[in-house]
């Protein structure tokens, strides 16, 4: 059983705002440095190594496994333990992870790491930041869950030129570990002396919950159905393809989009360039949409950003002048927000906050189960054939199927019991 703790130091905010502040920075140095940014690493190991690009996607292939075991497990430790001591052991061991690969020759070796970082990254790069956001904020919970999750994109525009300068002037080995130590310093510190996994452990109300509505109801914001009768549910099933799908596009676009500018002909600069672009897309996507989530719904938000990522993809294989690969490539970041914006909000919206993190690390072990091919596919789609283009087309397809998932949930979700009333939680209804 968590106990009830005092704020690090007293402030005239509401302490949710502090919460917010370390979920942004927990974001930048989780997801946005060393998710975001591992495509970079591929092309100068393959050069240096002699490895395929299918080879080195391996890394990614040990990640999904890893996310897919542990996401489900974690989703349930971080609700029922100590957030600090959760989140402390996977820093320690997703950083160690990323320093050991600075000292690698081997794929089998990456393929380890890969493991560790997905099994730890499980406790770090989605789950904690979104349900922290979830618990913490009752008013506008859509648009700070953007701004939470845009600094993911942030961090990518500006660490993808750090790590590339450093793999340039030093070598990627150096820049592992950059990359490791950076995580290392910044995110220990906030999991032992800021996050408190939700206001009640520290004998307050969430923004946005005031005593009058607390009195009537002192669990405002833990409202919803059990992981029971989620799983029973079509609507878990769609969201878990959805997921899935989501996965599949950022492991098999977003590994590959540095060696694919450089097969049409355009420079390794050049490519890290494309690399911000898309993290800039990232970012405003996650801006625009978040604001967006709290006035139309999730959604129809999730329904226009898998738009803009089909144009995105469309793009890439039609256009090949540099600023419109730019612009595309800003299009495509959306998808990075289908994961850790929409699916959680979509989550939330039709399951409700009860027993969100667990149902929400149940339905990510479809990201890891559709995202452990999906480098390796494309990879082997450019190993056999030369080109990128087929497995791009693919990728349009089956967002178009997600399309269709999100909106055989919203039909289905009438069958859903909540355990009280529908929660009023600053979306629209949808």
């Amino acid at each position: 059983m968590t106990k009830t703790r005092q704020a690090p130091f007293k402030t005239k905010f509401h302490f949710a705002f502090i919460i917010l502040v370390g979920c942004c920075l927990l974001e930048a140095f989780g997801m946005g440095l060393i998710l975001n940014c591992t495509s970079l690493f591929y092309v100068p190991i393959c050069n240096d190594l002699g490895f395929s690009r299918a080879e080195i996607s391996t890394f990614m292939t040990g990640y999904f496994v890893g996310t897919t075991i542990f996401t489900p497990l974690m989703g349930r430790w971080l609700s029922k333990h100590d957030t600090r001591v959760i989140m402390s052991i996977c820093i320690v061991l997703l950083s160690g992870s990323l320093c050991a690969c600075s000292m690698y020759t081997e794929i089998w070796q990456w393929q380890i790491s890969g493991f560790i970082m997905g099994s730890a990254g499980a406790g770090i790069f989605v789950l904690p930041a979104a349900s922290m956001i979830g618990n913490w904020f009752v008013k506008r919970r859509g648009f700070f869950h953007g701004i939470t999750f845009s600094f993911t994109g942030i961090s990518a525009a500006i660490n993808a030129q750090i790590i590339g300068y450093i793999i340039q002037a030093f070598g990627w080995r150096s820049a592992y570990l950059f990359v490791g130590i950076a995580s290392f310093v910044v995110i220990l510190p906030l999991s032992i002396f800021i996050f408190c996994y939700k206001p009640a452990d520290m004998g307050m109300l969430p923004y946005g919950a005031d005593s009058e509505e607390a009195a009537k109801d002192s669990s405002v914001t833990m409202r919803g159905v059990s992981l029971k009768v989620a799983v029973a549910s079509a609507a878990f099933w769609c969201l878990f393809l959805f997921g899935g799908i989501a996965s599949f596009c950022h492991g098999g676009i977003e590994q590959h989009m540095p060696g694919y500018i450089q097969s049409i002909g355009f420079t390794a600069s050049f490519a890290a360039t494309v690399v911000s672009g898309q993290a800039l897309g990232s970012v405003l996507d996650k801006w625009i949409m978040g604001w967006l989530n709290d006035k139309i719904g999730v959604r129809w938000t999730t329904i226009v950003e898998l738009i803009c990522i089909c144009v995105g993809i469309a793009g890439f294989v039609l256009l090949k002048n540099p600023a419109a690969l730019i612009f595309c490539a800003i299009l495509f970041g959306v998808q990075d927000s289908l994961m850790s914006c929409s699916l959680p909000l979509l989550i939330r919206d039709i399951f409700g906050s009860k027993h969100y993190t667990e149902i929400h690390g149940w339905i990510r072990a479809g990201v890891g189960l559709f995202g452990t091919p999906s480098g390796i596919l494309v990879g082997a789609v450019y190993d056999n054939t030369g080109s990128f283009v087929p497995a791009f087309w693919f990728l349009v397809a089956v967002c178009i199927f997600a399309i269709g998932c999100v909106f055989i949930a919203y039909r289905t979700k009438h069958k859903l019991n909540w355990d009280h009333e529908e929660e009023q939680d600053g979306l629209a209804p949808a």
